[in-house]
């Protein structure tokens, strides 16, 4: 697996964000030149990370592109490295698609088009985390994407991993209870194949049962760092956001078994996003190890 990022040139806070999280505010606007600086010290500690610099024209408006991790859901225990594209709730954000197309194009990566509607939206990885190896897919719905939106991947699923033979995974999903974490990344860290940490707020206790019931140890947090668990473990190290607390940190290295490594990202917080959301996970059998690699794309995807 490698990672891929997109350099926030495009990034800022318009009008038309406002709403569709609870963190945007239009009378605090990321500073750019800041934002440039906290996103190069993420890429500078992943491994195997892929960059992107996205030159669209001035007219195209694309404020949320570097939260590449909404560029659809890469597919584990595949011959081959397949994407299933994303299908945005919001207008402005459907406006990436032909950005996001032409990543994974230049990757050479097979991608399939999500059969969404505005009664079936999907914003990627965003909104799903894999479990048991593949096996199994947790999706959260209710405020980015909907139940619809479930059905229809579990189908989509089924008829892709059966093309190859091979058993489809298991779809789970629940509904987020707050608003706070109105994308699964936002809610649940996935720590070991079996293992995640949730906050309490995101969840029902019936649904913290089920995924218990698939073998899953559920952790549950309770704190008002939203932003804590919208993180990754990369190696031997756990990559967050400037956490609240040291007693928050020291609770993470002790459930995670991993270096908390912890990196400025308020001014993508200010647009509703941290650690996760700007890092993309691409699965890809043909690579055991991919060095790290910049990369431009054309100014007129088609």
């Amino acid at each position: 697996m490698y990672h891929i990022t997109v350099r926030p040139d495009t990034y800022k806070i318009s009008s038309k964000l406002v709403d569709q999280n609870p963190y945007t505010d239009l009378d605090d606007k990321p500073n750019q030149k800041i934002a440039q600086k906290q996103h190069k010290h993420i890429t500078n500690h992943l491994s195997n990370n892929v960059k992107y610099v996205i030159n669209a024209p001035s007219s195209i408006n694309i404020p949320d592109m570097t939260f590449i991790a909404s560029a659809g859901l890469s597919l584990p225990r595949i011959p081959e490295p397949i994407v299933i594209l994303p299908w945005m709730k919001y207008p402005q954000r459907r406006k990436e698609l032909p950005y996001i197309k032409d990543i994974f194009k230049d990757l050479r990566v097979k991608t399939v088009e999500f059969p969404g509607s505005a009664k079936a939206p999907f914003e990627g990885a965003a909104e799903a985390k894999w479990f048991d190896n593949g096996n199994l897919l947790v999706m959260g719905y209710g405020f980015r994407s909907t139940k619809e939106t479930t059905v229809i991947m579990r189908k989509l699923l089924a008829e892709i991993y059966q093309s190859y033979g091979l058993s489809p995974p298991k779809v789970l999903a629940f509904p987020l209870q707050s608003f706070s974490y109105y994308h699964l990344d936002v809610a649940m860290l996935e720590i070991q194949p079996l293992t995640c940490i949730i906050h309490k707020a995101a969840i029902r206790p019936k649904d913290v049962q089920r995924l218990q019931a698939e073998a899953i140890t559920v952790n549950l947090i309770e704190t008002d760092d939203t932003f804590c668990l919208n993180s990754i473990v990369d190696g031997p190290n756990l990559l967050t956001h400037t956490l609240a607390n040291p007693e928050l940190k020291s609770y993470l290295e002790d459930l995670t078994e991993k270096t908390v490594v912890e990196l400025d990202t308020s001014e993508f917080e200010k647009s509703g996003g941290s650690v996760r959301c700007l890092v993309f996970d691409m699965f890809d059998p043909r690579l055991i190890k991919r060095k790290q690699h910049s990369h431009s794309s054309p100014s007129s995807p088609k």
